[in-house]
């Protein structure tokens, strides 16, 4: 999966979207993404949930809109995460015109979820940072 092509596709206005969890992975090329998570700020979710384009899912008490391999999250911040999206959107990391969840932030996020995937990603991000 191209994911700046998939991203770009969706023509969502900068400054109201970020890219997260394997995206930064992904668009740096340290490994493939399976699927593309944004979260987004609540006009942006209003008007996609409005478009009638997305399908709702609760989980873990939030609403996403699910898409063709595509999460939109509606909230990024939680117990274990304080960042807020807009938080995460005012420090992204620009790649080919598309905001990221800046290197950091990201093994912030994913040490947060703590999964065993997210562990392997940490690594390859600190190994990134060491270049």
């Amino acid at each position: 999966m191209n994911i700046i092509k998939k991203i770009k596709n969706l023509d969502f206005p900068f400054g109201e979207y970020i890219v997260v969890g394997s995206g930064i992975l992904a668009a740096l090329g340290l490994r493939q993404a399976k699927d593309v998570d944004i979260a987004v700020t609540p006009r942006l979710l209003k008007k996609l949930k409005n478009s009638g384009n997305w399908k709702e899912k609760i989980r873990w008490e939030k609403l996403f809109l699910m898409g063709d391999n595509i999460e939109i999250i509606s909230q990024l911040n939680w117990e274990k995460y304080p960042t807020t999206t807009q938080e995460a959107i005012n420090s992204a990391a620009i790649i080919d015109g598309i905001p990221f969840l800046n290197v950091e932030e990201t093994i912030l996020f994913k040490r947060a979820l703590g999964r065993k995937k997210d562990l392997k990603d940490i690594e390859l991000l600190n190994q990134y940072l060491k270049k």
